[in-house]
């Protein structure tokens, strides 16, 4: 390996150089450089005004698009990359440090693409891979008021008639709700003979009797998850995606390990944002009464490491689920295997952000306090640990798991 005359300068020096294996799975390295050029030219630029304006990140997602990150996880025949759950979670850890509502969105869109990849007919396939790798996003239409953050249960029903379904649903969180150029609508059919009567109807964003409402929360101001209606919205049957009932299948196999691996990306990539702006931070400010700089006071030096370190042991589990996910993949096994180890993921991920970011806002001082990027990470990072399933949600099925009794009853 050939050692650059930097990094030679650096070593005669006595700095430690972070092996790159550490932060990086073996054979992404490219990847995660190229995700760090696009974030850096296409998301940052956008990332405040999407906050501050509550603006959807239509430009920074079709940039996305045309960077060919749009369905990373489907098989490479379809269009995807290979060891696509890895390749997933480098792009959402990289974007995460540059754009969180953004990150968060196109999460959601590429958990659509696959559960249309996995559930959906080869028409289906044919008819809608496309559109999503085009630039079109897709949203899931999942969680509902009455059941709160158990998403997985849903109350609404889409009733048969002559041309499908005719479908009601009032959903309370919606990703990209409003701007998604159409739906994964999670409702019932009281039809089915299936005992699991889950279904799945897509839905167009213009159709009639669609209604999405405001989103205005404390952070991810850009991600439009807010509130939306379904009244009456008549889907044809060539637009339910599987079958009539069973799809809480899929909701175990493909959409749950999907969120949980992406959505921890996102938190670590938020630390790791965080972090470096508050090191930076330390090493450019100096005070002129001593001459010293933030950075050369030793408690902050440990204040740093204590936060990398929260870091790394989340992004360690990271990258350890999702090559888990890809041997899965190629040795044809269900996902839901990976399913503990998410859990476990998730909860220190969603943990680990909110104590780093209120690091970095402390080392920062009254300038990360300042609106501006350190304290967006701060409000960003706080959503992990209440998005369902909630922090509280998982550590109840890791402990039950532990105890050897069903998780979910």
């Amino acid at each position: 390996m050939k050692i650059s005359v930097m990094e030679k300068e650096k070593q005669q020096q006595g700095i430690m150089e972070i092996p790159q294996w550490w932060t990086c799975p073996e054979g992404h390295e490219e990847l995660q450089k190229a995700a760090h050029v696009l974030g850096e030219r296409e998301l940052l630029p956008r990332a405040l005004v999407s906050d501050q304006e509550r603006k959807y990140p239509r430009e920074s997602l079709r940039e996305v698009a045309k960077a060919g990150y749009s369905a990373v996880t489907i098989p490479v025949e379809a269009g995807g990359l290979e060891d696509g759950f890895t390749a997933f979670a480098v792009l959402s850890e990289v974007f995460a440090q540059y754009c969180p509502s953004t990150t968060m969105c196109w999460v959601m869109h590429m958990t659509t693409a696959h559960t249309i990849y996995e559930a959906g007919t080869e028409e289906q396939r044919q008819r809608l891979l496309p559109r999503l790798q085009a630039g079109h996003v897709g949203g899931l239409a999942f969680s509902e008021k009455a059941t709160g953050g158990h998403f997985w249960n849903v109350g609404s029903e889409a009733k048969r008639n002559e041309s499908g379904y005719s479908l009601d649903a009032e959903k309370s969180f919606v990703t990209s709700g409003g701007e998604a150029d159409f739906y994964l609508v999670a409702t019932t059919s009281p039809e089915t003979n299936d005992p699991d009567n889950l279904m799945f109807l897509l839905v167009e964003n213009d159709q009639k009797g669609v209604e999405a409402f405001p989103f205005d929360a404390m952070g991810l101001r850009g991600n439009a998850s807010g509130p939306m209606n379904f009244k009456q919205v008549q889907v044809s049957l060539e637009n339910r995606i599987g079958g009539e009932g069973g799809m809480g299948y899929f909701n175990d196999n493909t959409i749950d390990p999907l969120f949980l691996l992406g959505s921890a990306a996102c938190w670590v990539g938020i630390a790791q944002g965080a972090l470096n702006m508050a090191i930076n931070g330390a090493k450019r400010t100096v005070h002129e009464d001593t001459g010293s700089s933030v950075a050369d006071y030793q408690v902050i030096r440990h204040e740093l490491a204590k936060a990398q370190i929260k870091i790394d042991s989340a992004r360690s589990m990271l990258y350890r689920t999702a090559e888990a996910m890809d041997r899965c993949q190629k040795e044809g096994r269900e996902l839901s295997e990976c399913l503990y180890p998410l859990w476990q993921l998730k909860t220190h991920a969603a943990d680990m952000v909110i104590d780093v970011t209120n690091a970095a806002l402390q080392v920062s001082g009254g300038r990360g306090y300042m609106t501006g990027q350190v304290e967006k990470f701060v409000r960003d990072g706080r959503a992990g640990a209440i998005m369902g399933p909630t922090n509280e949600v998982l550590r109840e099925w890791v402990g039950r798991t532990l105890i050897e009794v069903p998780w979910l009853d």
